[in-house]
C-alpha cells in the first residue's frame, strides 16, 4: 500500500463552527497543514467530501494509510444545495470499505464509540493533531496547540482549491475556542470540550492571506463562542462575564477592513455574539460593535444563543439573558447595525431557543414567545429565529440529564413555534427585506417545481424562490418582489415587466393573479404609470426598477 492519506469531509454544523457548503470549515484545511507539517507531500493526499461518496455508491477508488473523517452535526439545519453527512452515511463507508481504517474527528466522533466497527478509530480531542502524529508514525489522539495551528492554517489554506465549489465558498475561520463565562450553560459543547485559546491577530490575519492567495474572497469569523470576548485579559467579571477588549476586537477588524477596502475580501462575516455580554457591557460592546460594522459585509447577522426566556429554565441550565436583557441587547445591535448599506441592514441579530432543556413547563414557550412579540412590538429587527430540539452531547450536563419531553409539553412547543413563525417571523422577513430590497450576486442551488432557489454566499442568507428556471451554480442579482412563509419571492433584475411570464407577475407585490392577467393582455408597456394604472398597489421600488425594452 502506497504512503497515501484521505481527507474525508463530512461537513460539520456545531454551535460555534459551520461546514456545510459554501461554507468550508477550518478542520479539514487544518489537517492538510499538518499532513504537510509531518513531511507528506502534497500529491500523497486526497480530498473528498461527503458529496463524491455518495456518487460511487460509498466506495472508495484506492486504499489509503489513513482515512481522517471530519464530521458532525450537533445542531443540524436545513441546507441548501448540499447535505450533512449522517452517522448512517459515515457507518455505511466503513462498512462498504472493510479494509480502510478510517480516523474519525469532530462532534461525531463521540457517537461511534457506541458503534464498533474494527476499522474506525474515534478520536476524541483534535483530529489535526492525530493526523500529524499519524504520518510521524506516533499516532496518538491529543490536543493540538495555537502555535500548531499557526503553521497548519497557513500550509493548509491551499484545501480550499480542492473544494469542488471552489471559488464559490466561504472559509470559516476560527478566533478562539472554549467559552470565556466562568460558568457554562447545560447542553454546552463548546465549553464542555475545549480548553480556552485565543488565536493571536497576526495568525489569523496571516491565514486569511494564505486563503486569499489560493483564491479565496469570503470569509466569516465564526469559529467562536463570542466574537465580542476575543482576546479579553479577564480582569473583571459581572454575573460571570468578563469585560471584554475594545482595543482586541477593533485591531482585528482594522486589519481586515484594510483588505476588503483593498478589494481582496469581498464577503466578511460574523457569526456568535454573547447576548450576555452585551447585557453586562453595554459600552464596551456598542464600541466593538462599532468597529465590526464598520469591516463587514452589509447584510451580517450576529448569532445570540439565548436559548430560553423562561426564568426557570435559565437558572437550571445556566443561560445568559431574561427577557428584558435580551430587548435591550436587541435594541443595541440593532442602532447600531440597522442603518441599510446596499439596501440591507449592516448587522441584525439572530436569535437561537432550543426545545428539551430540562425545567421546560407549560409556560416555557409562552414565555418565548412573548419576549419575542416584545421586540417586534418595540419596531426592532431580528433577521432569523431558529428554534430547534435539544441534541444531548455526551459529557455535557444537560446530555447527562436529558429525558423526553412529554407529550403535553410538546404540543404547547409546537403551538407556540407556529404562532412565532406566522406572527414573528413573518413581521420581521417585511422589516429585513421590504419589496425592492435587492440581494446582490445570489448563487443560484436548486430548481423544483418551475422555482430555482437561490441564496448569497454569506452568514444566515436567506433562501429566494424565483419562478423561473435560471442555470444551476450561475449569479444572478435579484430584486425581492414578495414574501413567503420563511422565504423570499425574488426576481432577476431589472424587471422585465414586457417578458415575464404570468406566474411571475402575480408574485409581484400589489399584482396578484386579476392584474397579471391585465398585465399580460395589455402589453407592451414603455413606462411605469401605464403599469401603476393597471396596479396602483405596487411598491414603488419595483417600478422604480422596471425595464421597458
Amino acid at each position: 500500500m502506497n504512503r497515501r492519506f484521505l481527507i474525508l469531509d463530512c461537513y460539520v454544523d456545531e454551535p460555534a463552527c459551520l461546514g456545510v457548503p459554501p461554507f468550508v470549515a477550518p478542520y479539514p484545511r487544518y489537517i492538510l497543514g499538518a499532513l504537510f507539517d509531518a513531511g507528506v507531500p502534497p500529491e500523497a493526499v486526497d480530498y473528498l467530501t461527503i458529496d463524491n461518496l455518495r456518487v460511487s455508491g460509498y466506495r472508495l477508488e484506492e486504499r489509503y494509510e489513513e482515512a481522517f473523517v471530519i464530521g458532525g452535526a450537533v445542531v443540524p439545519g436545513k441546507y441548501l444545495g448540499h447535505r450533512i453527512g449522517t452517522l448512517a452515511e459515515l457507518l455505511r463507508t466503513m462498512d462498504a470499505n472493510p479494509r480502510q481504517e478510517f480516523a474519525v474527528g469532530g462532534m461525531i466522533a463521540p457517537l461511534l464509540e457506541r458503534e464498533r466497527r474494527p476499522n474506525c478509530l474515534p478520536v476524541l480531542r483534535d483530529i489535526e493533531a492525530y493526523a500529524y502524529t499519524k504520518a510521524r508514525g506516533a499516532p496518538s489522539d491529543e490536543r493540538r496547540t495555537t502555535e500548531q495551528i499557526a503553521r497548519w492554517a497557513v500550509s493548509g489554506a491551499g484545501l480550499a482549491r480542492r473544494h469542488p465549489d471552489h471559488p464559490n465558498i466561504i472559509c470559516e475561520i476560527e478566533t478562539f475556542r472554549g467559552c470565556p463565562r466562568l460558568s457554562h450553560c447545560s447542553f454546552c459543547s463548546e465549553g464542555a470540550t475545549h480548553e480556552l485559546e485565543f488565536r493571536d491577530e497576526g495568525d489569523i490575519l496571516s491565514e486569511i492571506d494564505a486563503l486569499i492567495a489560493a483564491g479565496v474572497t469570503r470569509f466569516r469569523l465564526g469559529r467562536q463562542a463570542d466574537i465580542l470576548q476575543y482576546r479579553t485579559p479577564f480582569a473583571e467579571f459581572r454575573k460571570g462575564f468578563p469585560r471584554p477588549s475594545v482595543e482586541a476586537v477593533s485591531d482585528l477588524f482594522g486589519e481586515l477592513k484594510k483588505r476588503r477596502d483593498a478589494g481582496a475580501i469581498r464577503v466578511l462575516n460574523i457569526d456568535n455574539g454573547n447576548p450576555g455580554t452585551i447585557a453586562n457591557f453595554p459600552s464596551e460592546s456598542a464600541a466593538i460593535l462599532r468597529a465590526i460594522v464598520g469591516a463587514i459585509t452589509p447584510g451580517d447577522t450576529l448569532a445570540m444563543g439565548v436559548e430560553s426566556l423562561d426564568p426557570a429554565v435559565i437558572a437550571r441550565n445556566g443561560l445568559k439573558v431574561n427577557a428584558r436583557e435580551l430587548l435591550e441587547a436587541v435594541r443595541l445591535v440593532n442602532d447600531i447595525g440597522g442603518r441599510r448599506e446596499e439596501g440591507l441592514p449592516a448587522l441584525l441579530p439572530g436569535i437561537n431557543l432550543i426545545h428539551g432543556l430540562p425545567g421546560e413547563s407549560m409556560d416555557t414557550f409562552r414565555l418565548n414567545y412573548e419576549g419575542l412579540a416584545a421586540i417586534a412590538g418595540a419596531g426592532l429587527m431580528i433577521k432569523r429565529i431558529n428554534i430547534r430540539k435539544l441534541l444531548p452531547y455526551p459529557g455535557t450536563a444537560a446530555g447527562g440529564a436529558f429525558r423526553e419531553p412529554a407529550v403535553r409539553i410538546r404540543n404547547r412547543y409546537e403551538y407556540y413555534k407556529r404562532r412565532i413563525r406566522e406572527e414573528i417571523d413573518h413581521v420581521m422577513l417585511r422589516r429585513v427585506y421590504p419589496a425592492g430590497t435587492v440581494l446582490r450576486e445570489a448563487l443560484v442551488e436548486e430548481r423544483r417545481h418551475g422555482y430555482s432557489l437561490a441564496k448569497q454566499i454569506a452568514s444566515y442568507s436567506i433562501t429566494a424562490a424565483v419562478p423561473l428556471e435560471l442555470p444551476l451554480k450561475s449569479f444572478a442579482d435579484l430584486i425581492v418582489v414578495g414574501h413567503r412563509e420563511r422565504s423570499l419571492a425574488a426576481l432577476p433584475r431589472p424587471l422585465g415587466i414586457n417578458d415575464l411570464p404570468a406566474k411571475a407577475l402575480e408574485l409581484i407585490a400589489g399584482i396578484g393573479r386579476k392584474s397579471a392577467s391585465e398585465l399580460v393582455l395589455r402589453r407592451p408597456f414603455t413606462g411605469k404609470e401605464e403599469v401603476r394604472r393597471i396596479a396602483p398597489a405596487i411598491p414603488e421600488a419595483l417600478l422604480d426598477d422596471m425595464a421597458f425594452d
